[in-house]
């Protein structure tokens, strides 16, 4: 990593200390159940959208 990038790679969003020091609440995320139903569905979909081109 060169001088400088360190400091502009996480620019546009405060991180978990910052946000907490602001008196913010912390950012909202899913469930892992949900992001796992998720990921099934999507998956789910990439396997029938394969078997279709295969056709």
């Amino acid at each position: 990593m060169q001088e400088g990038e360190r400091e502009e790679a996480g620019r546009g969003s405060a991180s978990r200390a910052s946000r907490r020091v602001q008196g913010l609440p912390p950012e909202e995320t899913k469930s892992l159940d949900e992001v796992k139903h998720e990921a099934r569905k999507a998956n789910a979909a990439k396997r029938k959208a394969a078997e279709e081109k295969k056709k």
